[in-house]
């Protein structure tokens, strides 16, 4: 479906194609903005397209089969793309469509109501400057409470940089700012409220597929504990390893962890149902009540690991409702939570340094302080005060403090998430550099992470699967042959990474989850199981694999060809001259030498030079043309 906003007008293009060679969700959306965005724009301008496309499995029977991509050029200026769950993926193929292309600017505040007829234009500036949360409220009102309904707020609005698309009231297409190219097009909402059938092309062969993949899951040894726990499954671990980002990667762990922002904790105090995306066996998702103390009757939707890791550790909140509160803040102006803790951690470390005086901002920020802290986000979303500079990112906002730079924890532009690399350099940790969306911890996810310390290595980590584990693992033989040394317990990181990064493109394009009960036993041969049968296709596990090489590939290329080179694939200074400190004594400074060198691994096993620069027999095996030769 492709919408001209400017003209106010839409059609239909059919490319059957495209099935096979780009399937859907985040590997058909590369492939749409790398052959259709000019390489010269700003993220801002008009030319700037923004691409929604559901997973190939979306809708159906397959367990987990909700998720949606949303794909533009980055506010960072590189490629941009995110990925979200609830019920949007399914809307979108009730309305008879898989992707979703929005091209030019509209000249007024509108939002769009999408149904299996087409799009209704509709004047959204009764809602423009309002909140997510009361733009969803109005429009579910006006349109029906079983529409689904991706909306910006005011962060988006007004450019924040790191703005996000909500999707609801609770789940978002969170990083690389996607919210704020939604913005500068005056696209307040789009919502979905279609009532189309999926065809399928062999619904018995579907069930069949559908019941085994079911099973797989709910037989893995991790789908227990996520269902009762879910993301917040790891949180005392990461504190008991000491890879929490505390104070802005500072302290590696806190010694009341447990019992203030532990799993248990929150489970005993908070937590009142569990509940689950469309068409999902595990239910990972927490619904919780707060029941005493100033934010006595909150309900909302968590506590999610990354909530608790960014702002009970970066910003060093020791209170759940807390935590709760400004997420919600967060979820409300439309603005990423990682990339947001990361600016305020970056603004309350300027003033600990004398960077920012305190007559700068109207108050002194500190970490800990639930008032300063969120005021700061407030500012932020409104872009008011200090936060019109900090609306920015961080990557701008440190060529205005000198003496920043070590401390400003971004790469690529896109703010560093959740680990503190120090306490543990794994194919997680290596992803980190090498993803090409930036300074991130989703789009590189091992099926075989092992959360046991270990010391540091650089080329290996531990591999501590039981040979029944292992074997529920899709994964090629070819590549667990040369990317796990199996007896020796161990796993070659930059091989991994690379079989990580395709995994992950796979599970994005087809609408999967990414939590562990997925991504250890669903891969490559079962995905092409279950589009077979939905398709009438005949695509096997090498060839999906390909089709992820060549996406990976495809953003790589974007990005190079808009000015990103080899010295980006860099941790910030902080990471290889300070030690960090934990409850298990003290964490030495990566050493960068080490560190270049899996990226350079990486970079021979993807079969691109040094530099990064991708080789021209490997252009020809994957089928592509340079964007700039066309």
């Amino acid at each position: 479906l492709i919408i001209d906003l400017e003209k106010e007008s839409f059609s239909y293009r059919e490319d059957n194609n495209l099935r096979t060679q780009y399937l859907g969700g985040v590997a058909l959306n590369t492939h749409l903005l790398y052959q259709d965005t000019q390489r010269t724009i700003n993220p801002f301008d008009s030319e700037n397209h923004l691409f929604i496309s559901c997973g190939a499995l979306a809708g159906t029977t397959i367990p987990t089969a909700s998720r949606c991509e949303s794909t533009a050029l980055s506010p960072t200026g590189y490629f941009g793309t995110s990925n979200s769950g609830g019920g949007i993926g399914a809307a979108i193929k009730f309305c008879g469509i898989d992707s979703i292309w929005v091209k030019g600017k509209s000249t007024r505040p509108l939002y769009l109501l999408i149904d299996e007829k087409g799009v209704h234009f509709k004047d959204a500036r009764d809602v423009w400057g309002k909140d997510t949360f009361q733009t969803v409220d109005t429009l579910k009102a006006r349109e029906g409470e079983k529409a689904e309904i991706a909306s910006i707020g005011p962060a988006g609005e007004k450019g924040v940089r790191f703005a996000s698309i909500q999707n609801g009231y609770y789940h978002s297409f969170g990083r690389t700012g996607l919210g704020a190219v939604m913005g500068s097009k005056l696209l307040k909402a789009i919502c979905f409220r279609g009532n189309a059938e999926i065809a399928v092309n062999d619904k018995k062969r579907l069930m069949k597929v559908t019941k085994k993949l079911r099973d797989r899951i709910m037989a893995s040894d991790s789908f227990g504990y996520t269902r009762r726990y879910g993301s917040m499954v790891v949180s005392d671990v990461y504190n008991n390893l000491g890879i929490l980002p505390g104070l802005n990667y500072r302290k590696g762990s806190f010694e009341n962890w447990e019992e203030t922002r532990g799993r248990k904790s929150f489970e005993e105090h908070f937590k009142v149902k569990d509940f689950a995306c469309s068409s999902c066996p595990i239910g990972c998702l927490h619904w919780s009540k707060v029941t005493s103390g100033p934010f006595a009757g909150l309900e909302t939707h968590g506590l999610e690991v990354t909530y608790v890791l960014e702002m009970g550790a970066r910003l060093s909140l020791a209170e759940v409702p807390e935590i709760f509160h400004c997420v919600e803040l967060c979820n409300r102006f439309g603005m990423d939570v990682i990339s947001t803790s990361a600016v305020v951690a970056f603004i309350i470390e300027l003033c600990e340094k004398g960077m920012i005086k305190q007559s700068e901002i109207g108050f002194e920020p500190r970490f800990g302080d639930f008032q300063s802290i969120s005021r700061l986000i407030s500012m932020v979303g409104k872009r008011e005060g200090i936060g019109e500079l900090f609306g920015e990112g961080i990557r701008s906002a440190k060529k205005q403090f000198i003496g920043s730079e070590p401390f400003a924890c971004e790469i690529k532009g896109v703010e560093m998430p959740v680990r503190d690399p120090r306490g543990r350099f794994d194919t997680w940790m290596l992803g980190y550099l090498i993803n090409t969306r930036g300074g991130d911890h989703l789009r590189i996810r091992t099926p075989v992470d092992d959360l046991r310390d270990f010391a540091r290595g650089y080329d290996y980590e531990p591999l501590s699967l039981s040979p029944e584990e292992l074997e529920r693992v899709d994964m090629p033989q070819s590549v667990k042959e040369s990317v796990l040394n199996i007896p020796s317990k161990k796993t070659y990181i930059p091989a991994m990474a690379k079989y990580s990064e395709e995994l992950m493109v796979l599970l994005n394009s087809m609408g999967l989850c990414i939590r562990p009960p997925v991504l250890r036993t669903i891969g490559p041969s079962l995905m092409a199981e279950a589009f077979n049968a939905l398709y009438d296709c005949d695509v096997d596990e090498n060839s999906l694999l390909t089709v992820a090489e060549r996406v990976v590939t495809l953003q790589h290329l974007l990005n190079q060809e808009r000015g990103q080179n080899v010295h980006d694939y860099c941790f910030p200074e902080r990471f290889y001259t300070e030690k960090v400190e934990y409850i298990g004594g003290t964490r030495e400074p990566l050493d960068r030498q080490n560190v270049e060198g899996m990226i350079r691994k990486y970079f021979q096993l993807r079969g691109w030079d040094n530099e990064g620069v991708v080789k021209p027999e490997t252009l020809e095996r994957l089928d592509i043309k340079p964007w700039m030769t066309k």
